[in-house]
């Protein structure tokens, strides 16, 4: 987020406000934590998902500048796949969002990805998800763009809870990208 140092401390104080939580959490890989960060009630929000948005299409670019698209696993990855897909449409490129199913859709075409007919097998997407702690959700994504044809290098977060997650992404060839590291958030909210 170099070209934007001013929206990089922006989100983060947004996000300080807004999304991290301090108590006793069980997070979606199963770890307690007593740092929780909900980037939901940022991204939420129009100004929130402007800012994500703007911050998460900077490291796509950075990442894969020939990415077709960006996709994640439902619930948390659908309104940040929308807002990078509206931030790159303001600077010119029509980029794809691809919203990955937990489950195989149960009617119609019974797909496990919601994605445009512009995004063909072969084409590459950047994978997308708000926060990554051991990668489990963020690898059943990939998993399921990689079985449907799509070639997948790179992942995206909001937030790197610095546990396992970039090492498990390496050892499926896919290279993590984050904006903040738990740290760093912590910094901005004068709890480290």
């Amino acid at each position: 987020m170099a070209k934007e140092p001013e929206l990089r401390t922006d989100l983060a104080d947004l996000l300080c406000e807004r999304s991290v939580k301090t108590g006793d959490f069980e997070l979606a890989s199963g770890k307690t934590a007593s740092v929780y960060v909900d980037v939901k009630k940022t991204v939420l929000t129009g100004h929130g998902a402007t800012l994500v948005g703007r911050g998460l299409w900077q490291l796509v670019q950075h990442a894969s500048a020939e990415a077709s698209g960006v996709g994640g696993l439902t619930l948390g990855a659908d309104p940040l796949v929308t807002a990078i897909s509206m931030a790159a449409w303001e600077e010119g490129r029509d980029l794809a969002a691809v919203i990955v199913r937990k489950e195989a859709k149960g009617h119609g075409t019974q797909q496990y990805l919601e994605r445009p007919d512009s995004l063909s097998e072969g084409d590459e997407v950047v994978a997308i998800d708000d926060v990554i702690t051991t990668g489990g959700s963020t690898l059943d994504a990939i998993e399921r763009m990689r079985d449907a044809g799509l070639v997948v290098r790179h992942a995206v977060c909001v937030v790197d809870r610095e546990d396992v997650g970039a090492e498990r992404l390496a050892e499926a060839g896919v290279e993590m990208h984050r904006l903040f590291t738990l740290s760093e958030l912590l910094e901005f909210s004068g709890q480290k």
